[in-house]
């Protein structure tokens, strides 16, 4: 099976509307979850893990690239929560640059460690079906 650099992309961000989406759906309905929590906070490094095993090519640069959907994402529906009338950690336009900036790090290093992983795997496999 070929895939596209766009199909690799579009699952690792894929990833993280469904996660964003049930954590948004969670917080509008107060059914907190500690592994929905888990799993929100772990995201960006397995999208970029997907994106980067799925990748034909430039494994690394489309792993890397779930940093943009990972920051928009939380900024954004940290936004439309607050205008939703819900009290947020970090509210108005200076919150959302904290958040901004804050997110872009920690997804940064995840993204990192999740694209080195899938460009791990994909070249141990690669190496064992040469082997066979």
């Amino acid at each position: 099976m070929s895939v596209t650099v766009f199909k690799a992309w579009s699952m690792g961000a894929g990833i993280l509307i469904l996660v964003y989406v049930a954590w948004f759906i969670s917080l509008q309905s107060s059914q907190y979850s500690e592994a929905l929590v888990f799993l929100l906070w772990s995201s960006p490094l397995v999208a970029a893990f997907v994106s980067a095993y799925l990748a034909p090519r430039k494994k690394i640069l489309l792993g890397m690239s779930m940093v943009l959907p990972t920051t928009t994402l939380a900024v954004t529906l940290n936004f439309v929560y607050q205008w939703l009338g819900n009290a947020v950690d970090f509210p108005g336009a200076r919150g959302g640059l904290i958040l901004f900036t804050t997110t872009l790090v920690y997804s940064g290093i995840l993204c990192a460690l999740g694209s080195m992983g899938g460009v791990v795997l994909a070249k141990k496999l690669q190496d064992e079906v040469k082997h066979t």
